[in-house]
């Protein structure tokens, strides 16, 4: 059987379907190609990349780069010439230098204010401290060193503590004998609220040698001349400062009184000391 001659345009059909069928295999096959391709490249660089992190590869190269960018800058002109301190009266001079870490003419834009003004804070003498830049060649370093405030006994010995309630341990206690002894295991963190208590009534303060804390709740003030003021649990200002008020009017610390209770709130009880008398015995009156 003779087969059937194709028309002309049946020829010019199949040929365009044939075109359109390889264009299709061809666009398929290279979008897989482009996926497995992509999908490789990112396997190996991802590989190469851990490696690169891995062996310190890449942080070296980060550091060669960013050294020579800061040593270009420094060649500017961008390099510390100077350095100005500000604040320091007993810190040494040694510890500040070790904190600051640094060395004339390297570039102070590379310089950590943040890390330099951590380790200062480090220093047990330094309570607070900024570090700034004056650019292009100054580094201005401010320190605020801690200032004790009163001495405090505990178990035989005596500390130095500052308005925080720290413990100077580095500090000498003889060199300020001047300051208001504390006594109470809890002391040295109410210490700053007796002085401001204190600090209402300026003229009686100065009389005051030290202060005795009582359970953990309440403080004992103790005068030059011996006298023990019992100061309340609540609201012991107003308590100082009534006491203050009275002992203007009927000075009280010049009498002949060894305490003044005034841990209740509606009443005062004074203890008189004994009255010695030639050939009888000591007696004593609180009223």
């Amino acid at each position: 059987m003779a087969k059937a001659k194709l028309t002309t345009r049946q020829k010019e059909s199949r040929k365009i379907n044939r075109k359109r069928a390889v264009r299709k295999w061809w666009q398929t096959t290279s979008r897989r190609a482009l996926i497995l391709g992509t999908t490789l490249g990112v396997l190996i660089f991802a590989g190469g990349s851990w490696w690169f992190w891995h062996s310190g590869k890449l942080e070296q190269v980060a550091n060669n780069i960013s050294g020579r960018f800061w040593q270009q800058t420094a060649r500017m002109g961008f390099r510390v010439e100077n350095v100005y301190l500000e604040g320091r009266k007993y810190t040494s001079i040694n510890d500040i230098n070790h904190a600051l870490g640094i060395k004339i003419g390297e570039p102070i834009m590379a310089l950590s204010l943040s890390d330099m003004r951590a380790r200062l804070e480090a220093i047990p003498r330094v309570k607070y401290a900024e570090v700034a830049r004056v650019l292009p060649d100054q580094l201005h370093v401010h320190i605020v060193e801690r200032a004790p405030v009163a001495v405090w006994q505990n178990e035989g010995k005596l500390h130095l503590i500052d308005q925080d309630g720290v413990v100077m341990e580095y500090a000498d206690p003889a060199q300020y004998k001047q300051l208001l002894l504390v006594v109470g295991e809890d002391a040295p963190g109410r210490t700053h609220d007796l002085i401001n208590t204190l600090a209402l009534e300026p003229e009686l303060a100065k009389d005051v040698v030290a202060a005795q804390r009582i359970g953990e709740r309440r403080w004992n003030i103790r005068f030059k001349n011996g006298v023990e003021l019992k100061l309340p649990e609540k609201k012991p200002e107003e308590a100082w400062q009534n006491f203050a008020r009275m002992d203007r009017e009927n000075h009280v610390l010049s009498r002949a009184v060894t305490s003044i209770d005034m841990r209740l709130f509606d009443r005062i009880f004074i203890k008189t000391a004994p009255e010695v008398k030639p050939g009888k015995g000591s007696g004593g009156s609180e009223t």
